[in-house]
């Protein structure tokens, strides 16, 4: 038994080291990417501009919509056309957005997942007429933190079952 524990903590060493320096190479290539999300000609609007992309907020927290959840919901439901087509739908649209100091929103990208967090997708038309409403949602407040103005993220999650938008 005394020969086990030896060899028990070599191989749990070097799986420590191993692990450790491997986690610091993804680290190193993903830096600067991590939470960004770059200008997409083929995606972005080219007139969208950040104010300062050296310094761009990711505490989403400091984004708020006028009104708050509440009006920005009202917005949603009310911009929203169901068609018979979407009925098969239940799923969940996450749909991340930068905010800039001017309050413009823009640099949208959309996931669609299941109940299991997989990826799917929708009927035909309904990822562009959900982007299209939540691009219509016009009263961002840009973040403030400690006294400075900033560019920030913002996501909204869009849940939907059997075609109908869910109410929080």
């Amino acid at each position: 038994m005394k020969k086990v524990r030896p060899l028990l903590f070599i191989i749990s060493w070097g799986l420590l080291v191993g692990g450790c320096s491997n986690a610091s190479k993804v680290k190193q290539e993903y830096r600067d990417q991590i939470g960004d999300t770059p200008f997409d000609a083929n995606l972005d609007d080219g007139n969208f501009k950040l104010c300062d992309a050296t310094n761009v907020l990711h505490k989403r927290a400091y984004v708020s919509y006028t009104g708050g959840i509440k009006a920005m919901e009202e917005e949603l439901f009310s911009n929203y056309k169901y068609q018979s087509a979407y009925r098969t739908f239940t799923g969940t649209f996450i749909i991340r957005f930068l905010v800039n100091c001017n309050n413009e929103a823009g640099r949208y990208r959309m996931q669609i997942l299941d109940a299991d967090l997989n990826k799917i997708t929708p009927p035909e038309n309904l990822a562009a007429h959900m982007l299209a409403i939540t691009k219509k949602l016009n009263k961002w407040n840009h973040a403030v933190y400690k006294e400075k103005e900033y560019d920030g993220y913002r996501f909204i999650t869009i849940k939907m079952k059997n075609g109908q938008l869910v109410k929080k």
